[in-house]
């Protein structure tokens, strides 16, 4: 592919003709040569350097073209050409990629990889336009899209661990009907793999993950600690739990859960008391025993749960 610059001189009433042509992978490329709508791309880049050096140049005309996909012309007024066949205008793809916070967009085996499901990537585009992101596992499962946002963030069971995926993004067409978005202004493909052994939030189910990670717990590892009686009795009167016993393995999402139910059913106890005038409350002892259950499940001695 090619890019041609013709530039029209007008002076003293003698026109000049000047015709230069380069190669579009003279300039230095970040996409693989046989990658053609990135040669496409940079070609359209060249045009627009070329159109802001002639823009204010007195007595001078000029028209460059992008060969190789039905000529492209630009227009000295318009930062970008027309798509061919005089439809309208396309936004450019937006850059730089980051892939799991590191600048990088790579694809095959040097795809970089992120030690957490819970990661984000991003292309940055220009002030005030909304970004469209698409994410597809490279085992070919379902694509996955996302509109409307500067990053696109993983939540608790959007990745796998051990996984493989790959994204791109574009610039959301909705703000301006005459500016387009289709497959020819897309980013390229970036890839990333997730660490075989990253948490497995999958599992995590209802459960705030912000409470999880307050108590220091996982949701793919169970647990077993040892109650008293009195504990016990505690348990199922401030949760849903159906039965206790000395010795209770939960899973971590299970233990969250019912440490919150505790903590929610201590606030409950004492919005009783209060419309009651009551000085007697089992307020205090669920919350006494929420700190302990936290501190025999490793986590910290007055967790904020509530």
């Amino acid at each position: 592919m090619a890019f041609g610059r013709t530039v029209l001189r007008r002076s003293a009433g003698v026109g000049a003709l000047a015709i230069v042509l380069a190669s579009a992978g003279s300039a230095p490329m970040r996409a693989e040569p046989d990658d053609e709508l990135a040669l496409y791309q940079q070609c359209l880049t060249a045009a627009l350097e070329i159109a802001k050096q002639y823009r204010e140049t007195p007595d001078v005309g000029f028209a460059v073209a992008c060969e190789g996909l039905e000529g492209m012309v630009v227009d000295p007024d318009q930062g970008w050409p027309p798509e061919p066949s005089g439809s309208a205008p396309s936004r450019p793809a937006p850059t730089p990629a980051l892939t799991g916070g590191r600048a990088v967009c790579v694809t095959g085996p040097g795809r970089p990889v992120v030690g957490t499901t819970l990661t984000k990537v991003s292309a940055k585009a220009r002030p005030g336009e909304r970004i469209v992101y698409e994410l597809q596992p490279l085992d070919g499962s379902e694509t996955l899209g996302s509109d409307g946002s500067p990053v696109l963030e993983f939540g608790p069971g959007d990745l796998a661990p051990g996984g493989s995926y790959r994204w791109r993004a574009r610039v959301d067409d909705t703000a301006d009907p005459s500016v387009v978005s289709d497959d020819e202004v897309w980013s390229r493909w970036c890839e990333f793999t997730v660490s075989a052994d990253a948490v497995d939030y999958t599992g995590l189910g209802d459960v705030s993950l912000e409470a999880l990670t307050e108590l220091g717990l996982r949701p793919d590892r169970t647990y077993t600690i040892r109650l008293s009686a009195r504990q016990q009795r505690l348990l199922r009167a401030g949760t849903n739990i159906a039965r206790t016993g000395a010795r209770m393995t939960l899973t971590g999402p299970r233990w969250t859960d019912l440490l919150v139910q505790l903590t929610e059913s201590a606030y409950v106890a004492d919005e009783v008391a209060a419309d009651t005038d009551s000085s007697s409350s089992d307020a205090p002892a669920y919350r006494a025993l929420v700190d302990a259950l936290s501190v025999k499940l490793g986590g910290p001695r007055h967790p904020r749960l509530g």
